[in-house]
């Protein structure tokens, strides 16, 4: 999902336009090495003028979807549009719309894997944290919930690999009586990548 404040004509941004009218849109992870431009990028600009030119970013291609992706950024989500949710807000730019979709295809960039999963720390992503404040990720640590199982833990992690693996036991205990137990195994469709990606699941 992405926000987006009206515009202080009370007008709605272009990119909450274009998710609704073309059916997608690209998530981009916002990173330090890209704060400038992420920064001029969120600023007013009429329809016709590409945010791109004016960030000084290059466009790479979407595989599964025709949105132009940042290039640089390490992370992109390619996502089908789902719906918008608008939340009134004080005048003129309180209101906001949040836009959720599908992710159908993830692109990761080999250079932020670490033994084969996103690394967050060489992404150093960045978070807007009130006034014109933003904070910067560098430091991660792990906290496992004590007491839940592993079907939940798996789905905790992300990892689809372990979700089917879950899956496949919480069949075989269901149908251990019965002696009839399904393939699961080609029932979640990978999610995919673009070129010059590591493929994830």
């Amino acid at each position: 999902m992405f926000s987006a404040n009206q515009t202080s004509n009370a007008e709605r941004k272009d990119s909450v336009i274009n998710a609704e009218q073309t059916g997608h849109f690209v998530w981009n992870l916002a990173t330090w090495n890209l704060r400038e431009a992420v920064n001029t990028s969120a600023a007013s600009y009429p329809p016709d003028v590409d945010e791109f030119d004016e960030a000084g970013l290059e466009k790479e291609t979407a595989r599964l979807t025709n949105i132009p992706m940042v290039k640089a950024s390490p992370v992109k989500f390619e996502c089908d549009y789902h719906t918008t949710i608008r939340l009134p807000g004080n005048p003129p730019m309180g209101t906001v719309d949040v836009i959720i979709g599908k992710v159908v295809a993830v692109h990761i960039s080999e250079d932020v894997l670490t033994d084969g999963i996103l690394d967050v720390r060489k992404t150093m992503p960045i978070a807007r944290c009130g006034y014109y404040q933003y904070a910067v990720v560098k430091e991660t640590f792990e906290m496992i919930i004590p007491g839940m199982d592993e079907n939940l833990l798996s789905g905790l992690e992300g990892s689809s690999k372990a979700n089917r693996a879950a899956a496949q036991r919480q069949i075989k205990r269901s149908h251990s009586s019965s002696g009839g137990v399904k393939d699961v195994s080609s029932d979640t469709n990978p999610i995919l990548t673009g070129t010059g990606t590591k493929a994830t699941e």
